[in-house]
């Protein structure tokens, strides 16, 4: 009889790690060098003015008012009366006149001769 020798994997469990990148912004502070500009007083020698008050008199025009009678025309509403000129046609009936020839009569006298005859 053979023997053979059977390798049979172990079962290990084991905790997972996973890795994900994560991407941050420091802001990490450098060193800079600043200049500043300082003012150093320089000292100088000055001649010393004096003043005096003097008083002086000054003649100043004043404004004068002038009154001016001013006529300001008085805007009053009036009523417009517009008349415009119709031309209108009307027909009237006009008695009209008309001749017509009527024969009458006329009526005269004469003396009537009467004629007697005698009988015998």
């Amino acid at each position: 009889t053979q023997e053979e020798v059977v390798h049979v994997p172990k079962v290990i469990q084991q905790t997972r790690v996973q890795h994900q990148q994560v991407e941050q912004e420091v802001q990490v502070p450098v060193p800079m060098t600043q200049e500043e500009v300082i003012h150093v007083p320089k000292v100088m020698q000055q001649t010393r003015v004096q003043h005096q008050q003097v008083e002086q008199e000054v003649q100043v025009p004043v404004p004068m008012t002038q009154e001016e009678v001013v006529h300001i025309p008085k805007v009053m509403q009036q009523t417009r009366v517009q008349h415009q000129q119709v031309e209108q046609e009307v027909h009237v009936p006009v008695p009209m006149t008309q001749e017509e020839v009527i024969h009458v009569p006329k009526v005269m006298q004469q003396t009537r001769v009467q004629v007697m005859q005698q009988t015998r």
